[in-house]
């Protein structure tokens, strides 16, 4: 995720002009078809939330992709924190 997001951020223009175009909605195919299996093998070992959908991680993905940060690794940081949030709670917090 960590390489996806700093992917896409470079490339945001681009994927604004490309959102409703055939070559858009096959990458969005693909991205479904590896990532919905890799969040459902993380869900079964009890390492990702039971909640979450892959739909819910690439609007949080998207949402830090689009944002505007100031200064160096502030990207990867927030996305720590995101990432932190998509583990699945213990019981002893």
């Amino acid at each position: 995720m960590n390489r996806f997001v700093a992917y896409v951020a470079t490339k945001r223009a681009l994927a604004e002009e490309l959102v409703d175009s055939e070559v858009f909605r096959g990458c969005r195919t693909a991205i479904y078809a590896a990532g919905e299996p890799m969040l459902r093998r993380a869900q079964e070992a009890g390492v990702a939330r039971p909640d979450a959908t892959f739909d819910d991680v690439l609007r949080l993905l998207s949402g830090i992709t689009a944002a505007q940060f100031t200064e160096p690794g502030q990207r990867e940081r927030v996305l720590g924190f995101a990432l932190d949030g998509l583990r699945q709670p213990t019981a002893a917090r």
